[in-house]
């Protein structure tokens, strides 16, 4: 009885709450980032494997109850083990809503000889500030060239340079 007395008044007293409530912030922001990240080309036609360097600069729009938002920007990739010196520049546009994350980019891969225009839509997890998807390859013109691989493994982190409330 005296345990069932000491409970209650604990309960009553509040000091058993593990956490105190501190209010979600749902509010939607606008932010500046740079975007860097790492991508692992695979698949076909090369058996070699190759890895890419990813650097750019994008706007973003997130934020709200549901955390989703989206962001657009340009960028280059470079391949990091190619036998010439290779560069892609591309522009992007990404959606995401929760965890999930799809999107679009165009790049433009060329060793300064030939070049080939690529389309990559891309699928995966992420939001705001990093995202893992993976990026396969339509390849528009000069299918003969072929830089890297049919499709990409992406690791990107956004590095915030300016943030404000919308």
């Amino acid at each position: 009885m005296k345990l069932l007395v000491l409970i209650l008044i604990c309960l009553k007293s509040g000091c058993l709450i593990g956490q105190n409530y501190i209010g979600r912030d749902t509010g939607y922001y606008k932010a500046l980032n740079i975007n860097a990240g790492y991508s692992y080309s695979f698949g076909d036609p090369l058996d070699k494997k190759f890895h890419i360097l990813d650097l750019g600069i994008n706007r973003s729009k997130y934020g709200g109850l549901r955390g989703g938002g989206f962001q657009y920007g340009i960028g280059s990739e470079f391949v990091l083990n190619s036998t010439t010196f290779t560069i892609g520049p591309k522009l992007s546009g990404i959606m995401y809503y929760q965890i999930l994350a799809f999107g679009l980019e165009i790049v433009t891969y060329t060793d300064f000889n030939q070049s080939t225009l690529r389309l990559a839509p891309l699928i995966g997890i992420g939001g705001d500030k990093f995202r893992l998807t993976i990026n396969p390859h339509i390849r528009l013109t000069n299918k003969d060239f072929e830089p890297i691989n049919r499709g990409l493994i992406n690791l990107s982190v956004n590095l915030s340079l300016e943030r404000e409330k919308d």
